[in-house]
């Protein structure tokens, strides 16, 4: 079922500072459907989902040589910019929740590999700095199987207002396993100081350590927020979180609290 938002994916108004959705892998595209088009001055625009409406992960049919590996993170961060470049966005910050969080840090980096301007700011939902990833979910972790995933991307569904459907339930659980996948690969040597303010949100309920999401610091001015909510608040009880966004104007809007 196609959502009935898609249109948060053109490009926002000259001059307007743009908030870069980036879906999860398996939640769907209709993750941000209980957004508002705008939170405070950030204009909403929301990325498709990797592979297309679906959500589905590229390159994960079958052939006869077997399906390509999926893209790096670092490989999807430069698609997304070279994206944001073809449509004219130039002032923006990044929303991601989970592996979009470090889509999302890849995004600053590679803006910042290609001399272009920083993001206004990075939100990072749900989700350990990158150095601490590994270390966080466990090396030894066994692969979910494809009932695990399966009943993790129908919940999902369900939670999101989303509609079930097999082919739905299918796509997302594609997507989550090349999702996997990318993250077992992903390696950085070290924290990658940025050019930009952080925000890192941890969910109450969520599971993940305090000091995980304070470890985001080590990539420059990070302050972390703690909101109560599980790992789908962001999707299905957002009020809390576009608080916070919203309060985080960029320099020099109007609406920018004064400095105390």
């Amino acid at each position: 079922m196609a959502s009935s938002r898609d249109h948060r994916t053109d490009t926002p108004h000259a001059g307007t500072a743009a908030l870069i959705c980036i879906p999860s892998a398996g939640n769907g595209h209709f993750q941000f459907d209980r957004w508002p088009d705008a939170v405070g001055p950030w204009c909403v625009v929301r990325t498709p989902a990797a592979g297309g409406p679906g959500g589905g992960a590229q390159g994960t049919d079958s052939t006869a040589t077997g399906p390509p590996a999926p893209p790096t993170l670092p490989e999807r961060a430069a698609e997304l910019v070279a994206g944001l470049v073809r449509r004219g966005v130039e002032r923006f910050a990044v929303f991601g929740h989970e592996s979009a969080a470090l889509l999302g840090y890849q995004v600053a980096v590679e803006l910042d590999r290609r001399g272009a301007p920083a993001p206004l700011r990075l939100f990072v939902s749900g989700c350990p700095a990158p150095h601490r990833l590994h270390r966080s979910a466990g090396e030894a972790q066994t692969e979910p199987t494809d009932d695990e995933l399966t009943a993790r991307v129908l919940a999902t569904t369900v939670a999101t207002g989303g509609n079930p459907m097999p082919s739905v339930v299918a796509t997302g659980v594609r997507a989550l396993r090349a999702d996997l996948a990318t993250l077992r690969a992903y390696r950085i040597p070290r924290p990658t100081p940025l050019r930009c303010p952080l925000t890192a949100i941890r969910w109450l309920d969520q599971g993940i350590a305090p000091e995980a999401l304070a470890s985001w610091s080590a990539y420059g001015d990070t302050e972390v927020v703690q909101l109560p909510g599980s790992r789908l608040s962001y999707a299905t009880e957002p009020a809390d979180l576009l608080r916070v966004i919203a309060d985080r104007a960029p320099a020099g809007d109007p609406r920018r609290p004064a400095e105390r």
